[in-house]
């Protein structure tokens, strides 16, 4: 299929390929690849890596069909771009594509895997980190980090990474060290595979071993808690929670990258406590909690508290709400876990606006 789904207001569209299993059928889900492509490549050829070339008869037998998978490829950067720009307009592609895809076809949104070669990979460092509820896993290939990577590293805790890369592919195996290194040191799910002898190459002989890997491990979108950073105005919604009121002096825009000194992301930490309450930290200026009851029991009431302050009544319940609940499926595509209704604070941070 090729489709296109709108990009930021005044932008052209944004195209993007969906191969779907021989086998497919809407009443099932599947799980998804969503590819990016490097320089001087395109979403077909990424097709292609994923899920065969095409046979006469327009049938492709390569691993993502013979696995029964979804592959979507955007077409997410400009033609001639030789690099990632950790824009707001190429992270639009990738995420309105994916949710595009969500609403059209039967994707298992908790079976949800992140690729890309060469910048598509090193995009796909970048937008896993930023919103790490959404993927199962991450495989960028002959990728490298860079700019917020560094910054946002804790965000990675929760989500599986798979990184393949050639010894010989220039210098980013000393580039990549310190981020791999936290990884790697803080007992985080990772493995890294790097070719002796290889350079900067597609690396079509670990597909094998990619979909065993991803045969093991499926997204928990629901964690009782977590602990995320972030230093971009887009990077705002995790999981059940979404910040809003940035303060200003935390947030860098790429163009700006690096930062001044001194210049630190906004930490935020939140949890579900065993009294069927949520508590949130946060440097934010205004949080919106969003609830479901796969974290909460409704039937109960809810003691929600945003940096120590209590912002539900301790004698009121939390009522669904279906307008809620029917707008939130229409805009995440998300229809295995719509949330019920929402909940809207201000934290007690200077500088609040709601």
């Amino acid at each position: 299929y090729e489709l296109e789904v709108p990009g930021l207001p005044g932008r052209a569209a944004i195209e993007y390929l969906v191969q779907l299993p021989p086998e497919y059928d809407p009443y099932r889900r599947y799980p998804t690849i969503v590819t990016l492509h490097g320089a001087g490549s395109t979403p077909a050829l990424q097709l292609t890596w994923w899920a065969g070339g095409g046979t006469a008869d327009g049938q492709r037998t390569g691993q993502a069909m013979r696995h029964g998978y979804i592959v979507v490829a955007p077409r997410w950067a400009e033609e001639h771009q030789k690099q990632y720009r950790y824009s707001l307009e190429e992270h639009v592609a990738v995420l309105n594509s994916l949710r595009d895809a969500c609403r059209r076809f039967a994707v298992d949104t908790d079976r949800v895997f992140l690729s890309g070669h060469s910048i598509g990979g090193d995009a796909a460092w970048v937008i896993w980190l930023a919103h790490p509820d959404l993927w199962a896993g991450v495989i960028p290939i002959v990728a490298q980090s860079g700019k917020y990577c560094s910054r946002y590293w804790k965000n990675a805790k929760t989500v599986p990474f798979y990184f393949v890369a050639g010894e010989l592919d220039g210098t980013k195996t000393a580039d990549n060290a310190r981020d791999l290194d936290r990884y790697l040191e803080s007992g985080y799910q990772v493995t890294v595979v790097e070719y002796q002898g290889r350079g900067h190459e597609h690396f079509s002989d670990e597909i094998q071993r990619l979909f065993d890997w991803m045969g093991r491990f499926e997204r928990d979108f629901f964690p009782e808690e977590f602990a995320v950073s972030t230093m971009r105005r887009w990077d705002n919604f995790f999981w059940w929670l979404e910040l809003e009121s940035m303060p200003p002096k935390a947030m860098v825009d790429p163009v700006d990258w690096p930062p001044p000194r001194g210049t630190q992301p906004v930490l935020t930490e939140a949890s579900v406590t065993a009294t069927n309450g949520i508590r949130v930290r946060t440097g934010a200026g205004a949080v919106r909690v969003w609830i479901s009851p796969e974290t909460l029991d409704l039937e109960k009431r809810v003691n929600i508290v945003v940096n120590g302050r209590r912002v539900t009544p301790a004698s009121q319940f939390l009522e669904p709400d279906l307008e809620t609940l029917l707008e939130d499926v229409r805009t995440r595509g998300d229809r295995q876990h719509p949330f019920w209704l929402k909940v809207d604070s201000d934290t007690g941070r200077v500088g609040a606006r709601r």
